[in-house]
């Protein structure tokens, strides 16, 4: 497959769009980033143009993508800056390309189609069914208007039209299927001798010359983090709802309309005698075991105990043995026959012998206790807590729309916020992009507060840390990231240039060992001769959770050894030490294994593989045909 993508890959975007690729795309279509004005563009994709602020937007989004993906582990020094303004800038080419191709091929997304979508989502929904008064509420609080969503809607529909036409048109062939098989069901013959970096890092000297330059040449490792404290208003649905005091007489009312929902449930109790009859069973035996019951169920009219002859007869070994007590039968707990037969019954009563996919079975209503309406004083704390909410949530949704209003038509103040919500504004001490305390404690908050928007002094957006509870924050303090003074890092600094002069050491040291062996030596002398340890590993898969990552990964990239002779190859491991692998059997997965389910499943795999490689490749070559033009690098 690849060999076809570079075959069929045209244009500058090729390799872009080979690191780029992501399907399924997202739902809901481009974003709008045209920033206009006499700014000279960055890119241009036909006559559509991107600047620099489209970029930067880009970036930002992207950043906190990366954030929230990993979290407490996340650190700038991960990522490189200038690597992830270029994805960026080639995203945003992408995604017009999508776009520029929908509209000149004339993609169009049906209302039906797009109406289908909407109230299908979660988010509208209440009790299983498309709530327009949900949905009206949530695009208020997001600040998008219904024609906008629409519009989004219908411009994801369109661009999944396109990349379904070529996704889903892919092929995959059995020798496809065959070569993945072989590939990834590979074993190959391993041994390794390592030389440990703990033998050398002891021995290793350092001038203060060489700390100094090593630390001048890192110092983005040796950053404290940025930090930042933050003042910000909340609007909290559990907030509003300690501020209402409802009334008795609103209490009595709520509790008379809804009555329904402070009912007891009713329970029943059940006990049964089974007659199995197993499936496919002869006609003979069918009749043996309906009269069997037949004859159980006279002795039950006749008088004898219920439970004795459950005890006896029944096939149900577990309720056998406690008379055939079902316990306390709940919905669906019973076939529908048995359920009928069930529900005709009062206390103490038995039903005729029923008809069940188990076989035959006898049902007796053992105990019942009605539901009932909860007497008011009984519920009083969970009629008061269901009316705050109630309460409180209609008062929630008429402060949101303006919540978002003021925060955005004044964006260099919390105060409108204060002023006529009546709301309070809030402290928050430093925190890092990482982690933080109290409100920082929430991801969303700490992307907030370091997006470029909020550093550059404005309000953040409404941020929906969770339904009905908003909130808007500005900064307050702003530490940016800067390098810690040396001696505060002396111990890292001489660790890492240690580590760094060790591993060179055992890197010379095991170029020598391969020149030996190329001389002619064993592996099994050089472990004699050098004092190294030895291990065998025997065959293993690529996916062989026991050996070291790096170990495996160089292993599988070596040449197949020839008759007799194996391969060797150097390896750094991840914690520093030096091996040298030797290869002497590779083992391809046989094909006449793969089972027809597999073969199925792997074809599936391929074949979705296959469309996005195929994808790529399309809009490589749709870059040419609507003249991309890069007019500078993304800053």
């Amino acid at each position: 497959m690849l060999d076809r993508l570079r075959t069929h890959v045209k244009g500058w975007l090729g390799m872009a769009i080979l690191v780029l690729i992501s399907i399924p795309f997202a739902l809901f279509g481009l974003q709008n980033y045209t920033a206009g004005g006499s700014e000279a563009p960055i890119a241009e994709v036909g006559d559509y143009k991107i600047y620099q602020a489209d970029v930067n937007n880009a970036y930002q989004e992207r950043l906190a993508q990366l954030k929230q993906q990993y979290g407490d582990q996340y650190s700038a020094d991960l990522f490189n800056e200038a690597a992830i303004r270029n994805e960026a800038l080639n995203r945003l080419v992408q995604e017009r390309l999508i776009s520029y191709t929908v509209e000149k091929d004339g993609y169009i997304a049906s209302e039906q189609a797009i109406l289908e979508v909407i109230s299908s989502l979660d988010v509208f929904q209440k009790e299983g069914q498309f709530d327009k008064q949900t949905y009206t509420q949530l695009l208020r609080a997001k600040g998008l208007t219904t024609h906008a969503f629409v519009q989004q809607v219908k411009t994801g529909l369109e661009r999944d039209q396109f990349i379904n036409s070529i996704v889903d048109t892919t092929l995959i062939d059995d020798s496809d299927v065959d070569d993945f098989y072989r590939l990834s069901n590979q074993t190959r013959d391993l041994r390794y001798i390592s030389l440990p970096i703990s033998s050398v890092i002891s021995t290793v000297q350092l001038t203060e010359e060489e700390v100094i330059e090593s630390y001048q040449q890192n110092e983005h490792l040796y950053k404290s983090a940025e930090q930042a404290s933050i003042d910000y208003v909340e609007l909290n649905l559990a907030d509003l709802m300690q501020e209402i005091e409802p009334t008795d007489e609103q209490l009595q009312r709520f509790y008379q309309a809804e009555k329904q929902s402070f009912s007891e449930l009713g329970r029943r109790r059940a006990s049964h005698i089974l007659f199995e009859v197993p499936e496919a069973s002869a006609t003979q035996v069918v009749e043996q075991k309906r009269d069997l019951a037949a004859s159980v169920l006279a002795k039950i009219r006749a008088g004898e105990d219920f439970a004795s002859l459950a005890k006896k007869f029944s096939d149900d070994i577990g309720s056998a043995k406690t008379g055939g007590d079902l316990g306390v039968v709940t919905d669906g707990m019973l076939t529908d026959a048995l359920a009928n037969a069930f529900d005709a019954l009062k206390v103490g009563e038995t039903s005729d012998v029923v008809h069940t996919n188990y076989g035959f079975q006898i049902i007796k209503l053992t105990e019942q206790q009605p539901a009932k309406i909860l007497a008011y004083d009984t519920v009083k704390t969970k009629v008061t807590e269901l009316l705050k909410r109630q309460m409180a949530s209609d008062k929630f949704y008429q402060m949101a729309d303006r919540f978002a209003e003021l925060s955005f038509e004044v964006p260099d103040s919390l105060q409108p916020l204060v002023d006529e919500l009546g709301l309070n504004i809030k402290h928050q001490g430093l925190f890092s992009t990482g982690q933080g305390e109290g409100i920082a404690a929430h991801a969303k908050v700490r992307q907030g507060a370091f997006s470029e928007d909020v550093l550059a002094g404005n309000n953040s957006a409404t941020i929906e840390l969770e339904p009905e509870h908003l909130v808007v924050l500005r900064i307050n303090t702003h530490k940016a990231e800067q390098v810690m003074p040396l001696e505060e890092v002396r111990s890292a600094v001489e660790l890492a240039l240690k580590t760094k002069k060790a591993n060179q050491l055992l890197t010379d040291r095991a170029s020598e060992l391969l020149a030996k062996i190329e001389s002619g030596a064993m592996l099994d002398d050089l472990k004699e001769g050098e004092n190294l340890s030895l291990v065998d590993v025997g065959p293993v898969t690529r996916n062989a959770d026991a050996l070291p990552s790096a170990l495996l990964r160089d292993a599988f990239s070596m040449s197949r050894p020839s008759e007799g002779k194996p391969s060797y190859k150097q390896a750094t491991l991840e914690n520093g030490d030096v091996a040298i692998i030797e290869l002497s059997k590779i083992v391809d997965g046989d094909k006449t294994e793969i089972t027809e389910a597999s073969r199925n499943s792997f074809k599936t795999f391929l074949t979705r593989l296959n469309g996005e490689v195929t994808l790529a490749a399309a809009l490589a070559n749709l870059s040419v045909a609507a003249d991309v033009v890069f007019a500078s690098k993304a800053q």
